[in-house]
């Protein structure tokens, strides 16, 4: 038998598993990612991908790629009826991650971008194509047994993170029960191609007769998403006469190239823990999201992004095992927040019955005629920003309000001193960094000497505001100073000129501290990383609970 030895086994190759094995392997860690599938899907399926989620990408050297499938921006129009009046609409244009904060993709031609970035690493192994036949794990690992064609591979890893979809069958070797909303909800999904309709926006026909969503996608492709009632079968529904009869309303007798029907059952569930041992859940098998909000695929993205750097961290050293921990504590509430946004937007799109539509069209008529009120649903403000209360956060920084405390920060573009125009993560890096943003007389970074800033490894940027002149011959080592072009950072951060903020490799803020602060807030900090002393790893007594089943993946 064939044995394979790695620190991480991936298992599910879809867009969460596929992020994960990116994010290790920029960090240079060992993975393996295993999928029972042949290769990446052929099929349609999510067809939004949000800033956070482009932002990851960006991180793993992607953005360019993938965008070249994204239809960047698009909003929605909601509509009482097919014919009817457009009664709201959702036009974001904000991009204050470095990225539009809604955009059109195709899950298969995205899984394809990203399963060829994996080419890149020497560390990884991908095996398409192999089935999970049953893992154990003890104090050091997990051992998997994979087999493909009638060959048996035995995995050694430190880590498995269980990618494998909502009907995870980790998930249930492990005895996890999905917990939360009893919601569900059937709806027939068409995906087309060769599409003439050249309305570049999401139309939402709010009928409470029968709700129907109309998707535009790249490369002239376009989804249908059709609310199925309770009475009627999925065989019934997807017969080439209903087909046409659904469709007829917005195709007419035109030509419509079908690529995909079927029917879906949507959840609102939470798995009760996403962590077993040395085994993580992650995307759909740790939460199932209504699509009503476009978050569910990027749900899983962020979980890849929070788990993938902290274990790059913890297997290099850097860190403690014990910081695993705080995967769910971070994730698991904003998964849930956005999880009931996209239940409350289903009550708007799906209403249940012709008062409840009449009630919610007449709330967002009102809302366009008070400017606070449109530019909440305009701009997608009503989208909870992602924000940690709890985890590897330093302390409380004193700011109130204006803290970006546990926030990812925004992404502006910046002018470095040789003229190039860059997003601002580029220059900090895969790891923690140290930012200040103001005049250049108010810089403090190179001041920085507590010791636990080299054992982060942080990168050091100083951000000046529009217009300013780069200084000549300060931008030495580790240090680097920019200017923000287009004054993003003036309005979240202008009132806290002076403050130093850490920010993490994923983008959020752990806190922020003056200059003459560094000593209490390093010190509080490396507790938080249970560090004993700066590069020094607490050690570890995790007690593994034995698992050995038999399910197939």
């Amino acid at each position: 038998m064939k044995i394979i030895d790695t620190d991480v086994l991936v298992v599910g190759g879809g867009p969460t598993g596929l992020t994960l094995s990116n994010v290790l392997g920029r960090a240079g860690a060992r993975f393996v990612l295993v999928d029972r599938k042949p290769s990446t899907i052929g099929e349609p399926r999510a067809v939004s991908i949000d800033d956070e989620s482009l932002r990851t990408m960006q991180a793993v050297g992607l953005s360019e790629a993938v965008m070249k499938d994204v239809v960047p921006g698009y909003g929605v129009h909601y509509f009482t009826r097919h014919g009817g009046r457009c009664f709201g609409k959702v036009i974001p244009t904000a991009s204050e991650y470095g990225f539009p904060r809604r955009n059109a993709f195709r899950q298969p031609l995205f899984e394809a971008t990203v399963r060829d970035g994996l080419n890149r690493f020497a560390s990884g192994q991908v095996l398409f194509g192999h089935t999970l036949e049953s893992l154990e794990q003890g104090e050091r690992g997990v051992t998997a047994r994979v087999s493909a064609a009638g060959e048996e591979i035995e995995i050694r890893a430190k880590y498995l993170v269980a990618c494998d979809g909502g009907r995870s069958p980790i998930r249930e070797m492990l005895g996890i029960r999905m917990v939360g909303s009893t919601f569900k909800s059937r709806w027939l999904v068409i995906d087309t191609e060769d599409d003439d309709d050249t309305f570049s926006q999401m139309r939402v026909y709010c009928d409470a007769g029968r709700a129907v969503v109309d998707v535009p996608g790249p490369h002239r492709t376009r989804r249908f998403e059709i609310l199925v009632h309770p009475d009627e079968s999925a065989e019934a529904i997807m017969e080439p006469a209903t087909v046409r009869k659904l469709l007829m309303p917005f195709r007419g007798d035109r030509e419509t190239n079908i690529i995909r029907k079927t029917v879906y059952t949507f959840h609102a569930r939470v798995a009760e823990r996403w962590q077993e041992g040395r085994v993580f859940l992650a995307g759909d098998a740790a939460h199932l999201t209504p699509p009503y909000a476009g978050q569910g695929m990027n749900s899983g993205v962020r979980d890849a992004f929070n788990l993938g750097w902290k274990l790059a961290a913890v297997l290099d050293g850097r860190l403690p095992e014990r910081v695993l921990d705080s995967y769910e504590t971070e994730r698991r509430g904003h998964a849930w927040a956005l999880i009931r946004l996209a239940l409350n937007l289903g009550i708007v799109m799906a209403p249940s019955s012709r008062l409840s539509a009449f009630l919610w069209q007449a709330f967002f008529t009102f809302a366009a005629y008070v400017p606070p009120l449109r530019d909440y649903f305009l701009q997608m403000k009503f989208k909870p920003k992602p924000r940690f209360r709890e985890g590897l956060l330093g302390p409380d920084d004193g700011l109130g309000k204006r803290s970006f405390r546990g926030r990812m920060l925004p992404q502006p573009m910046v002018r470095t001193p040789d003229g190039m125009k860059v997003l601002l993560d580029d220059l900090t890096g895969q790891g923690f960094s140290l930012v200040q943003y103001g005049p250049v007389g108010g810089s403090r970074l190179a001041d920085l000497g507590h010791p636990l800033w080299n054992s982060l490894r942080c990168t050091r940027v100083h951000v000046l505001p529009a217009g300013s002149s780069m200084p000549v011959g300060q931008n030495r080592g580790s240090l680097q100073f920019v200017v923000d072009e287009n004054d993003v950072f003036k309005v979240p951060l202008g009132g806290c000129v002076g403050q130093i903020l850490l920010l993490r490799p994923d983008r959020y803020v752990a806190g922020a501290f003056r200059a003459e602060e560094q000593s209490q807030f390093a010190t509080a900090y490396a507790v938080q990383l249970s560090i004993n002393q700066p590069g020094e790893c607490a050690p570890e007594s995790r007690k593994v609970t034995e698992v050995a089943t038999s399910p197939h993946v």
